[in-house]
């Protein structure tokens, strides 16, 4: 745990960030990077020889405080902490990489370091200004901080909800995605289960049909190349179900982000505008973007030899049928994503319900 001392203060332009912090109505995490967050309302006590009560902070009063304090001189900040208003002082404000302290854990690969970045993206803003905004959720609904969405779904998975973004009327559950993600809507085949069971059902249904109608019988081996990726249209009742998702499968979701993997921001100092290298999507937003969905099944953990085993009685864990499978690593080689897009190389299957 590094918090900010009178020492700290004293390093670097550490006496005007803390001052424009301040009166900017920023904020500080409470003593560690996950604390809590202390909104400041810009109202400053100071304990001084000279001074005793409420002042205006200043550069130079606050260089004037460093210089000449005694043990027992204080200054102490009014902040917002869950509603509730109380005067802090800097040894509760966590030392953030803008006094010195060591950067946001945003060295995670891939997905992660995609929601790490966004996370410090938004927390920076936050310390700088509480009204700062960012354009997709809006400026009448400004931030007040993000967090990581930790553990697993209660279906085991990985949850829906990647990113927690706290606002003024609110927390809001966001999934990010990259600008060529795989997969459009998270979840998988086991988080699919639990919101439209009926239509993944008949996915599997249509699959088994085609292979059936191919020839291919129970324990075949074929080439992979024999098989198309295969594409299915999500019938358009179905498609806000998917993309917001619900609780048991780490949902709902009230935001997509997309974006690069290294996020980039700038907070403007007039507008007070958090400008990102990606976009913040409400979900009806979202849909508008993508159009139609289509349901994916490709390939994926071929073996080096590029076979697969088609097989109708094995079951994957969420009880459907495993369809390809490698005939020696006995690994399930079946993958179901969403996209917007169908290549002229896939074939089109229609939904057998």
């Amino acid at each position: 745990m590094a918090t900010i001392t009178y020492e700290d203060l004293k390093k670097r332009n550490n006496i005007s960030v803390f001052a424009e912090r301040v009166n900017n109505k920023g904020s500080f995490n409470e003593k560690t990077e996950d604390g809590a967050l202390l909104i400041c309302t810009g109202k400053v006590k100071m304990s001084h020889e000279t001074i005793n009560g409420e002042v205006k902070l200043t550069d130079d009063l606050l260089r004037m405080f460093l210089e000449t304090k005694t043990n027992r001189d204080v200054i102490e900040v009014e902040c917002i902490k869950n509603k509730s208003k109380s005067y802090y002082r800097t040894s509760s404000f966590y030392k953030d990489k803008d006094f010195g302290g060591v950067a946001g854990k945003s060295s995670g690969g891939g997905s992660e370091r995609q929601e790490l970045g966004l996370i410090e993206a938004i927390n920076t803003a936050v310390r700088e200004s509480a009204e700062a905004w960012v354009p997709g959720i809006g400026r009448d609904n400004p931030l007040r901080g993000a967090s990581k969405r930790e553990g697993l779904s209660e279906v085991g998975q990985e949850p829906y909800i990647d990113v927690y973004v706290e606002t003024k009327n609110g927390k809001l559950g966001v999934s990010c995605k990259g600008e060529s993600a795989p997969s459009l809507a998270g979840g998988g085949i086991a988080g699919l289960k639990v919101v439209v069971p009926e239509l993944l059902k008949g996915v599997y249904n249509t699959v088994s049909d085609y292979l059936k109608k191919k020839g291919y019988a129970e324990g075949v081996i074929v080439d992979a190349d024999d098989v198309p990726d295969l594409f299915i249209e999500v019938p358009a009742k179905y498609l806000k179900l998917i993309l917001v998702g619900n609780k048991k499968m780490g949902g709902p979701i009230d935001y997509m982000y997309v974006g690069k993997m290294d996020v980039k921001s700038s907070l403007d100092s007039k507008t007070k505008t958090l400008d990102l290298n990606g976009n913040f999507y409400s979900i009806d937003a979202y849909m508008k973007k993508v159009g139609k969905l289509y349901f994916r099944i490709r390939k994926r953990d071929l073996q080096p030899n590029n076979e697969i085993m088609i097989t109708y009685r094995e079951k994957n864990k969420e009880g459907y049928p495993v369809l390809f499978k490698g005939p020696k690593s006995n690994k399930n080689n079946f993958r179901l994503v969403t996209t917007d897009k169908v290549p002229r190389t896939g074939e089109m299957l229609k939904l057998k319900v």
